[in-house]
């Protein structure tokens, strides 16, 4: 019989002592202590009994600022079985008590982003800017022109970043092990349900050519606009290969879209993809817990320029702080390695703006030069 992990937010509560609970209850405080207090070395732990909680941080850099990747709930749980530790009307109240201007919510496995982000504007707030983000998955019908349709055309039409495979990219099969059966139970268990001659990925392209059905999504996608709003599509890189980000900005900017790179390191491609006009993620999920990841993305913002890149978190889960506080200790730890404010507003305010087709931010919101 496979074994099945324990949901964390409730495990916490079978066979928990008194002492554990006691330790708890004081843990619980930290919001209090820690509201708008300056940075510790301590405050991106989690404790694992009970996920995040919010530690009130705050920030110029998060003034104003668009969070173009972040999971909350209601979704599944990511690979390994991460779930997420807030949904997505908590969030949205949390990223508007700290002056945050939107935040873009992404689903690898369906289309439900979109109409999360209609509820959110119709029930929380109709000017707070969140959208939805989706991937070309296996639950999504891979590189399909019927899920675009459907993805844009969600009663309010705030589906917009498209973005290429991610869970079933090439990327997903290539670490040592990543095939086996127990590997894929636990972060891909849909391939052993699959019929056995299911391709192992969605392929994006082909002895160095982007392959024609991918060319034809994204024809569609610079011509479909959103329903209620006539947005355009922002075409989104997936967890594709080095070479394979560079051809799918060229072709996405030869087609006029807005592109971004889905959090792709420090590669050489991400300097060719900026000169063509396209941005790449920056995850302050890998910056905020430690020097090296600080050091690394500082190093990539002095080589590619904070003109092209976007500080976007990918955090929401119970394994990282909230995504608010996630881009404050990014902040904090940035700014320790050279980077300046008026950099960090490009990346967290002016670019995120600029890539959803936005209003650019208010100047009062934005260091001056």
């Amino acid at each position: 019989m496979q074994h099945v992990k324990p949901d964390p937010r409730t495990s916490r509560f079978l066979g928990l002592s008194l002492s554990t609970a006691v330790v708890c209850a004081a843990l619980a405080l930290v919001p209090a202590i820690s509201l708008g207090q300056g940075s510790g070395m301590d405050d991106y732990r989690v404790d694992p009994l009970r996920g995040p909680v919010d530690l009130g941080l705050t920030d110029p850099s998060l003034v104003g600022a668009i969070d173009v990747h972040l999971h909350v709930d209601p979704d599944a749980p990511g690979t390994g079985g991460v779930i997420r530790a807030v949904d997505v009307f908590d969030a949205t109240k949390i990223a508007m008590a700290r002056g945050m201007r939107g935040f873009v919510f992404k689903t690898h496995q369906d289309t439900g982003s979109a109409s999360a982000a209609y509820m959110v504007r119709r029930h929380v707030s109709p000017t707070f800017e969140i959208f939805g983000r989706m991937a070309s998955n296996y639950a999504t019908g891979g590189i399909n022109v019927a899920t675009l349709e459907h993805f844009t055309q969600i009663k309010g039409g705030w589906g917009r970043l498209y973005e290429m495979p991610t869970r079933d990219s090439i990327t997903a099969t290539t670490r040592p092990g990543a095939m086996d059966r127990a590997n894929l139970a636990n972060s891909r268990p849909w391939m052993l349900m699959m019929p056995p001659e299911t391709p192992a990925f969605i392929a994006v392209s082909k002895d160095g050519q982007l392959l024609p059905e991918v060319k034809h999504l994204i024809g569609h996608m610079a011509k479909i606009r959103t329903i209620d709003t006539n947005g355009r599509v922002v075409l989104t890189t997936g967890h594709a290969t080095p070479e394979e980000h560079l051809l799918l900005a060229r072709e996405g900017r030869s087609q006029g879209l807005n592109v971004l790179l889905t959090h792709p390191g420090d590669l050489p491609q991400v300097v060719e993809a900026g000169k063509l006009g396209a941005f790449a993620e920056i995850t302050a999920s890998q910056v905020y817990k430690t020097d090296e990841g600080a050091a690394r993305a500082a190093a990539m913002i002095k080589k590619v320029g904070a003109e092209h890149l976007i500080v976007s978190t990918d955090c929401g889960q119970t394994g990282n702080v909230f995504p608010t506080d996630c881009l404050v200790l990014a902040a904090r730890r940035l700014r320790a390695f050279g980077v300046t404010q008026r950099e960090l507003d490009l990346m967290y305010k002016v670019n995120p703006a600029k890539l959803l087709g936005l209003s650019p931010p208010a100047e009062s919101v934005v260091a001056r030069q």
